[in-house]
């Protein structure tokens, strides 16, 4: 017993030393390791193959464009509460050819060091793998006049948790084709093309809301990738009170092609009354009514805007079948839970 009470002793210390390694605090009262979020994430080893917790103790974290390199895998951002965390910033796109359309000049002029950071204008690019941000807000707080966005995903394995994610127009950019990035108990509010990309989003009991007069989503999914946007047990809730005058009472679309393959699915979703009756509606897009390569589905939906009676005539449009459903399954479309995707 004396021996096996030793050896406890011995290695407690060492475990827990080793715990407080891969642990940094963010305050900006200067009670933590930093008082700026991305030191702490440059402070990260490159190429790490043990998780980092970054804690962002509660504040409004609003004076850095934040970037996590893909020499940072297996990151994790972790606030003290949704709507006690909250890191926003907000540059945007428009005509500017001295900044290659990234605004305002001031900002970019700042930030130009490093061109990846302003390739957009999310105030977090993610480019590496195995991230995994949790109960805080990213928000872009430009408003209306341009993309800005909260957030960029190029890399893999990305889960979103507890989150807001709020912006105005292009909130959530799945850029890479085929990358995997998982939403669950997240609040989303947007109104133009607000989830866009080429990647998989998988958002599961996630609140989806929209100013009025835009569209969802904005798929651009390369043909060969059998999944885009996936929505499972959400909310499609409507906003007022619009940043941008004459978006209340104007109705919302559930998305627009971007590209010829566009893939959404919404299944056992409520979505609200204020949903246009078409519920998809085009930009632009010719090769909309008559591809087979659209897939966009519904399923078992509830909610006054779920009834697809009056939804636009496109031979891609339709209601899945009890069996297609299936395939929709969180462990079907990544082959395993996201859960098992970042170990401790």
């Amino acid at each position: 017993m004396k021996k096996l009470l030793l050896l406890i002793l011995l290695w407690m210390p060492l475990t827990l030393v080793q715990a407080a390694e891969r642990m940094f605090v963010v305050a900006q009262d200067g009670s933590g390791d930093f008082t700026s979020l991305q030191a702490a994430i440059n402070a990260v080893p490159d190429h790490s193959v043990e998780r980092y917790t970054i804690l962002i103790k509660a504040g409004l974290y609003d004076d850095e464009k934040l970037i996590i390199h893909a020499s940072k895998p297996n990151i994790t951002l972790r606030g003290e509460g949704r709507n006690r965390t909250v890191i926003s910033y907000h540059m945007y796109n428009g005509p500017s050819p001295e900044t290659r359309g990234q605004l305002p000049v001031s900002l970019w002029k700042k930030w130009n060091y490093d061109p990846m950071l302003v390739r957009t204008s999310a105030t977090l690019t993610i480019l590496s793998d195995h991230c995994l941000l949790e109960h805080l807000t990213l928000q872009n707080s430009h408003g209306p006049g341009g993309q800005a966005l909260a957030v960029t995903v190029r890399g893999n394995r990305t889960i979103f948790y507890d989150c807001n994610l709020l912006a105005y127009q292009d909130t959530i950019y799945l850029w890479e084709a085929g990358k995997q990035t998982y939403f669950e108990k997240c609040l989303v509010v947007g109104r133009t093309d607000y989830i866009y990309g080429g990647g998989i989003g998988y958002f599961y009991r996630c609140e989806i809301s929209s100013y009025g007069g835009g569209w969802v989503t904005a798929p651009s999914t390369s043909i060969n990738q059998p999944y885009g946007f996936i929505f499972d047990r959400c909310r499609f809730t409507y906003r007022d009170n619009s940043p941008n005058e004459g978006d209340d009472g104007q109705p919302y679309a559930l998305g627009r092609p971007w590209h010829n393959y566009p893939k959404v699915a919404i299944l056992r979703s409520k979505i609200s009354k204020e949903v246009h009756p078409m519920g998809w509606l085009p930009w632009n897009m010719r090769y909309a009514p008559t591809s087979p390569d659209l897939h966009l589905y519904e399923y078992r939906n509830r909610g006054r805007g779920a009834d697809m009676s009056e939804r636009i005539d496109w031979v891609g449009l339709r209601a899945l079948s009890d069996q297609e459903a299936d395939n929709y399954r969180i462990e079907r479309v990544f082959g395993e839970h996201p859960k098992n995707w970042h170990k401790e």
